[in-house]
């Protein structure tokens, strides 16, 4: 990856912060690119968490885009590792289905949720945020120790019952943390505290694990985990002590959550002879990861290279002149592969220059060839907060407009 130690401080009209990080690059594909016209321009942001859906941020970038370079060629593409509209983009773009179904959300309120059929017609696609998901629950009722994933439960046993050869899990944005317990109940699994009773289905009820009771036959499907998360089952690293506040624990609640997945590792490990908690996405989702290898026998897939294998992302990148990718803030995390690090390194693989926006960047050098950000730890700007959807979709085009029409590719 291209690293640019220079570090140039911009303003847009409207008085917004724009921070440039990284010299042009220079044209890599041969073709004379002076004429914005013949350009072709692949738009693949991740979402701006909070303020833009990643449809939103690449419709911004690209009315930006198509301002400075009148004629100019786009190709919009949602981008996601296994999160937030991971089984919409598999479902647009394999030419399959989507369809609804009442279950319950993550408090046990009743909902509808959606699940897709790819264009294949033998692989269904689930993700968790959409009945299990952190976003459905207003503030007062995120609590890790009283959600539950029983909704999507019930969607992957109703998947399994179709006879799908092959389930796709995305992993992301839950509102658990109870090691997929909740998830196992639905294909028959049976999980006990010391007097034979059965175990609250949420975080909660992981410290009284005792016992778990396996169901007599297995889904006959191949289940797959699509998820960016590396992170263990417990420990420091792990989805407690990681996740867990951002879903409404404290402290306290933290060590009690992580000591209950402690003991269902132990508890699995006795009883179904799976020694799985250090596995890489283990501490995804709140352990759901774990739980979908451990009772589903699922096998985890790094979120972006499935997206990449199935919509044949190599093909798509060689397709065009640049590549523009962007997601809400870029930091640290996210040179730890989250899914625009990852599209910019297959697209220096295959010798496209790299764009990226973002709203706000603690970056002193730039992974791509250029990033170009609305805000910095030394120039704050408004805080999102402050603003619409609207107003964030208006900043973020007058960022690609400034950048397009100053710069060249």
């Amino acid at each position: 990856m291209v690293t640019c130690p220079s570090f140039i401080i911009a303003t847009l009209a409207s008085r917004a912060t724009v921070a440039l990080i990284g010299s042009m690059p220079k044209n890599r594909t041969g073709a004379r690119l002076s004429d914005k016209k013949s350009l072709h321009v692949l738009i693949a942001p991740d979402k701006f968490k909070g303020t833009l859906t990643s449809d939103a941020a690449a419709r911004a970038i690209e009315k930006g885009l198509r301002r400075a370079w009148p004629g100019v060629k786009t190709t919009r593409l949602s981008l996601t590792d296994g999160g937030e509209g991971f089984m919409e983009l598999l479902v647009r773009q394999t030419g399959g289905r989507t369809l609804a179904l009442r279950t319950v959300d993550a408090r046990l309120r009743p909902c509808r949720a959606q699940w897709g059929i790819l264009g294949n017609k033998t692989t269904a696609v689930i993700g968790l945020t959409s009945a299990s998901g952190l976003a459905q629950l207003s503030l007062d009722l995120r609590n890790p120790e009283e959600t539950s994933n029983l909704g999507t439960g019930r969607i992957l046993a109703l998947a399994a019952r179709e006879g799908f050869r092959e389930i796709l899990v995305g992993l992301g944005g839950s509102a658990t943390t109870e090691g997929g317990i909740s998830l196992a109940t639905a294909i028959g699994y049976r999980f006990l505290d010391a007097t034979g009773n059965d175990i609250p289905l949420f975080g909660c009820g992981l410290s009284q694990l005792a016992k778990i009771i396996p169901p007599p036959a297995l889904p006959k499907a191949k289940f797959i985990v699509a998820t960016d998360v590396d992170n263990p089952l417990f420990g420091a690293k792990g989805a407690a002590y990681q996740f867990a506040p951002q879903k409404g624990a404290d402290a306290a609640m933290v060590k009690r959550l992580d000591a209950g997945l402690r003991n269902l590792a132990k508890i699995v490990k006795r009883d179904l002879g799976k020694d799985l908690a250090h596995e890489p996405g283990a501490g995804a989702a709140g352990g759901c990861g774990y739980g979908l290898m451990a009772f589903f026998n699922a096998r985890r897939e790094n979120g972006f290279q499935l997206v990449r294998r199935l919509l044949k992302l190599d093909s798509l990148v060689r397709g065009h002149d640049l590549v523009v990718t962007g997601e809400g803030c870029f930091d640290r995390t996210s040179l730890l592969g989250k899914a625009p690090l990852q599209l910019g390194q297959l697209a220096h693989e295959l010798k496209r220059p790299v764009w990226a926006f973002c709203g706000r960047t603690d970056l002193k050098q730039s992974p791509f060839d250029f990033l170009a950000a609305l805000s910095t730890k030394d120039n704050p700007g408004p805080s999102p907060e402050s603003l619409t959807p609207a107003q964030h979709a208006e900043r973020l085009e007058r960022l690609a407009f400034a950048v397009a029409q100053t710069h060249v590719v």
